[in-house]
């Protein structure tokens, strides 16, 4: 089967996110989506839900830059080098993601730095400043090293979960065998960039909603 998941969304326990978790099945079922990752900042998600895919997740801000934990059982503190946190998700048998690596105006990894192989690289992050140059060069480096490639909305409100998003084809709906067939590389990245209208709107989200 082939599922569309959004592997990169934050909801309100993000201090600068503003979608309640309990909106989050809705969302997917208006969007199109098979479910999603929740990678709120530094706290691990246990949500779930009888029909949707919904894979427990962290973005854990190391010295270096974020990384994405998926399938992880325990929340990874924050402050470690990447490659000792990239160690951790191991550790607990989950996946890790560079997020965003290229990204100028955020806290990201620059994987061609790291001494510790992370599981994939994320190509298409809808909220990427300069996204043209950024996803080229991310997609390029996954590809000389032949990395998995994913990617995610990186929402931080409503109006933006499932701009982008990962086809993963798998055998059954099981957080083991998505995370198994996304190691494996049977990923496809799909998805745009947020409008400009939508950055200013997240701005403000939190004064005027």
């Amino acid at each position: 089967m082939k599922l569309k998941l959004d592997l990169h969304v934050h909801t309100s326990r993000s201090s600068d996110a503003f979608t309640p978790p309990d909106r989050l099945p809705a969302i997917c079922r208006d969007r199109g989506l098979d479910g999603l990752a929740i990678t709120d900042h530094n706290v691990l998600a246990r949500d779930f839900d009888d029909e949707l895919v919904i894979i427990p997740g962290i973005e854990i801000s190391s010295r270096n830059g974020h990384v994405i934990g998926l399938g992880v059982s325990e929340a990874i503190p924050r402050g470690l080098s990447a490659d000792e946190t990239i160690r951790m998700i191991r550790d607990q048998k989950g996946v890790s993601i560079i997020p965003h690596p290229y990204d100028l105006l955020r806290s990201s990894v620059r994987p061609h730095l790291l001494a510790v192989r992370p599981d994939a690289i994320e190509v298409i992050n809808s909220s990427s400043f300069l996204h043209s140059v950024t996803w080229k060069r991310a997609r390029k480096f996954a590809e000389r090293e032949n990395y998995p490639t994913t990617a995610g909305s990186d929402s931080h409100i409503p109006q933006t979960l499932g701009r982008a998003y990962t086809v993963i084809e798998c055998q059954s709906k099981d957080t083991g065998s998505i995370l198994a067939s996304l190691v494996a590389g049977s990923v496809s990245p799909v998805g745009g960039s947020v409008r400009a209208s939508e950055r200013f709107r997240k701005m403000f989200y939190g004064k005027r909603d």
